[in-house]
């Protein structure tokens, strides 16, 4: 019946941080934008950050994983651009992981797979 994924709901209390967060930290890219929402794309998978949904999420609702190709830049990345760490960095098996803050304060799981 599910023919695909179309996007993923995200509560945003702010809009402009929220899009600012995932398209300059995470390089994604903005693919619409309304006046209370934005969808923004990496790869297949799209985010709807929406204020409407705000009211209905006063906790993270959200947590992701991406991989990152140099761990160490990335964390030079979320501590230049003032980005809050909610866990780690610390290591895992097969690898290191980091749990960052979006500003909505949704978990966003920063992970590094060792080859």
């Amino acid at each position: 019946i599910i023919e695909t994924l179309s996007h993923i709901n995200m509560p945003a209390k702010n809009l402009q941080k929220a899009v600012e967060f995932y398209t300059q930290f995470l390089d994604f890219e903005v693919v619409e934008e309304g006046n209370n929402f934005a969808i923004v794309s990496f790869d297949n998978l799209h985010l709807k950050l929406d204020t409407g949904l705000e009211a209905y999420a006063k906790v993270p609702v959200l947590s992701f994983l991406l991989d990152v190709d140099d761990f160490t830049e990335a964390l030079q990345e979320i501590e230049e651009n003032n980005i809050e760490i909610a866990k780690g960095p610390f290591e895992v098996e097969g690898g290191e992981s980091v749990y960052v803050l979006d500003p909505s304060g949704n978990l966003v799981e920063l992970y590094y797979r060792e080859d």
